[in-house]
């Protein structure tokens, strides 16, 4: 478990009335690349003022191992398919935005992606105004589950939050072993949950201006 990793938070405003596809491009190793993907308008913050009636949405690039393979997903999501033979793991990104009070990332955290107990938080951290954390949920049948959430300050612009708000953007990662696998816990303790945690750890979030 970390208590600090490496977290890259961008406020930056640029205009996009057409959100791209998910797009995969080099990483810093050879073994990762980036993959962004944009939350659908649909689900974005109203905007005030000139840019009305677009929303404000949030733009996520995460940076993951290359043998991820990207599967089908709703819009506003990314969905990949881990390697392996007798445990393979699905994984999903989704990213949220929501107007409310400032509080400090590890508190926001805490609250929305409570502890399971010690034993079941497999990466905890922050870095700069972001904090994350992956954990083991408890699951009723054989299957491995663990969630994954990063949660810090997309933007405090006027035109899309009111005075003494601000937009946070919330980014969970959803990984469930695939029905009749055997997934030990190495396969999570010491490769998901860890990769999950980069993941979160390195993800940038940017706003955009998506039209409804």
């Amino acid at each position: 478990m970390r208590t600090a990793a490496r977290i890259a938070v961008g406020a930056g405003a640029a205009l996009a009335l057409a959100a791209p596809a998910t797009a995969p491009a080099a990483a810093g190793r050879d073994d990762h690349v980036a993959r962004s993907f944009t939350q659908a308008a649909s689900s974005g913050l109203p905007v005030t003022g000139p840019l009305a009636p677009r929303r404000a949405v949030a733009r996520v690039r995460v940076v993951v191992p290359a043998r991820w393979r990207v599967r089908s997903a709703p819009r506003g999501q990314l969905r990949v398919l881990t390697p392996g033979t007798s445990c393979r793991y699905v994984v999903t990104f989704r990213v949220a935005t929501g107007a409310g009070a400032p509080e400090d990332a590890s508190a926001r955290v805490d609250r929305l992606l409570p502890s399971p107990g010690a034993k079941r938080v497999l990466e905890d951290g922050r870095r700069n105004a972001a904090a994350f954390r992956v954990v083991r949920l408890r699951s009723d049948d054989t299957r491995v589950r663990l969630r994954g959430l990063r949660s810090g300050v997309l933007t405090r612009r006027d035109d899309v939050v009111a005075a003494g708000q601000v937009a946070w953007g919330d980014l969970t990662a959803s990984a469930v072993s695939r029905r009749g696998d055997e997934c030990h816990s190495g396969t999570y303790r010491q490769v998901l949950g860890p990769q999950l945690g980069d993941a979160l750890a390195t993800a940038r979030m940017t706003l955009r201006f998506a039209a409804p």
